[in-house]
């Protein structure tokens, strides 16, 4: 069945990857970011109410974030404007460098249900391929979160973790 009032159709996948670029953040556009990131998770922290929301999260604490050794902090831009960020990496400096974790990932909400979280995804996986083990975690009440990860081939790995009463992250892996 088609829908009544549907729009021309969204660019390729292949396209969508040649117009999205990842770009290092500097420790200059620390601030940026965070008020990026704050923009992009407030809705969810509004929704959840979860003490530990990226909402929250001071510039001081994602400075200490960005500076700690193999983790990378890179804009999302598409098409020249920067459209969200993703942090890779290491989530302590003992870990081998064939495990990364992505978190957070954001994209702002104007420029969201496009396939910009899929296609940073894809560019981090092309930039890091000696990383073996990829994971991360989400909020099981958001669907949408749930299937982009397990479109890019995450797999829930059983492990659930409960916030409070209306929110519970789930981990997710994706072995190279």
């Amino acid at each position: 069945m088609l829908k009544e009032h549907a729009g021309p159709p969204g660019p390729s996948v292949t396209e969508l990857l040649t117009r999205v670029k990842l770009e290092i953040v500097r420790d200059g556009e620390i601030a940026r970011l965070h008020q990026m990131q704050v923009e992009s998770f407030m809705p969810l922290y509004e929704k959840y109410g979860d003490a530990g929301s990226p909402a929250l999260e001071t510039v001081e604490t994602i400075r200490i974030r960005a500076s700690q050794p193999n983790r990378y902090y890179f804009f999302i831009v598409k098409d020249g404007a920067r459209v969200g960020a993703i942090n890779i990496g290491n989530r302590c400096s003992a870990e081998d460098d064939t495990v990364f974790f992505i978190g957070p990932l954001f994209v702002l909400p104007r420029y969201q249900n496009q396939g910009l979280g899929y296609a940073a995804i894809q560019k981090a996986f092309a930039m890091f391929p000696g990383v073996k083990v990829w994971r991360l975690d989400t909020i099981l009440q958001e669907p949408g979160n749930c299937h982009l990860y397990e479109k890019c081939g995450f797999v829930r790995t059983g492990e659930e973790s409960v916030v409070n009463d209306r929110m519970t992250l789930i981990d997710y892996e994706l072995k190279r």
